[in-house]
């Protein structure tokens, strides 16, 4: 069938009514056929069964859609969302969230998988700390046939003011997504990290250490084939972010902000640079004085060939 925004519709939530802790995994895809198959059957190998899985395909012109309805048909907790036209990955998220009944969201990616006790530990987690809002846990990349290549330990919440040290892994309360709002669909890369960013000025995130995902690496990759896109994005975000993490200390706010405008200088941003300069020095100006008298005495210093 067809909604009212024109999006097609098929399969069926699998539950009458949400149940206690229902956790809603979104999976976003854009012809992601080659691995698509691996991340849904993840999510149907968790020990934890208490699911629903909503696939938003965002207008694949490959075999996934073939794929997709291969697991609708076969599994009531699966349903499927297709767009009409590519809205990237900000707005196929926005579009499975609006459907989702869960008491718990995540998000994942067709090219990764969970490890069986993801969700169950996840949810644990959270139950047994009441005072958390959002979990996330340690993850291992992996090659293109799947293969382990290292375990990645993430780090404190505290981390996000200098790069999204989040990982893909995490878990979070339905009320943390209806007060965070939707993802932003004009910071495409880094809509995650954004996200995260908006979330810890009200709520409170914390990591989990254990290894609960396979995060795959390969050429085809987002993050591959677009680094300094991605790089871009997320000063786009921690730009925007900045003056309302409270939870920071000014000096260190104005130290990133500090950090930001250099980074716009070295891209000859001039305006850029000089807006971020001023956020910095209206964040804290004690700090901004320092700072400059540092770069002083450095450029001050004599070099070995000086000295000679």
């Amino acid at each position: 069938m067809a909604t009212e925004t024109g999006m097609a519709v098929t399969g069926d939530s699998g539950t009458a009514s949400p149940r206690k802790s229902l956790v809603s995994i979104v999976l976003p895809t854009y012809n992601g056929a080659a691995y698509l198959g691996e991340a849904i059957e993840s999510c149907q190998s968790q020990d934890y069964t208490n699911w629903e899985l909503i696939i938003v395909d965002d207008a694949s012109t490959d075999k996934t859609p073939d794929i997709i309805q291969k697991y609708v048909t076969a599994d009531p907790r699966i349903r499927a969302v297709r767009h009409p036209k590519n809205r990237r990955l900000p707005g196929a998220l926005n579009t499975g969230f609006s459907q989702a009944n869960g008491q718990y969201f995540t998000w994942t990616s067709d090219d990764n998988r969970y490890r069986p006790n993801a969700i169950r530990e996840m949810v644990t987690f959270l139950e047994t700390h009441p005072e958390v809002d959002f979990v996330y846990s340690d993850f291992s990349r992996i090659d293109e046939g799947g293969a382990v290549q290292e375990r990645v330990s993430v780090q404190s919440s505290a981390s996000l003011i200098f790069d999204n040290y989040i990982g893909p892994c995490f878990l979070y309360k339905a009320e943390l997504q209806r007060d965070t709002g939707a993802y932003a669909e004009d910071l495409f890369l880094a809509e995650d990290f954004d996200y995260w960013l908006r979330a810890s000025v009200r709520f409170r995130l914390e990591p989990l250490h254990l290894d609960l995902y396979l995060y795959r690496m390969h050429a085809q990759s987002l993050s591959a084939m677009r680094t300094s896109d991605v790089r871009w994005a997320a000063e786009r975000a921690i730009a925007r972010s900045l003056p309302h993490l409270k939870w920071a200390e000014p000096s260190l706010r104005a130290i990133r902000f500090l950090n930001l405008a250099r980074s716009a200088h070295l891209r000859s941003e001039w305006s850029l640079a000089a807006r971020y300069s001023a956020l910095a020095a209206r964040t804290s100006f004690a700090t901004c004085i320092a700072y400059i008298a540092r770069r002083i005495v450095r450029l001050a210093a004599p070099t070995k060939a000086t000295r000679r």
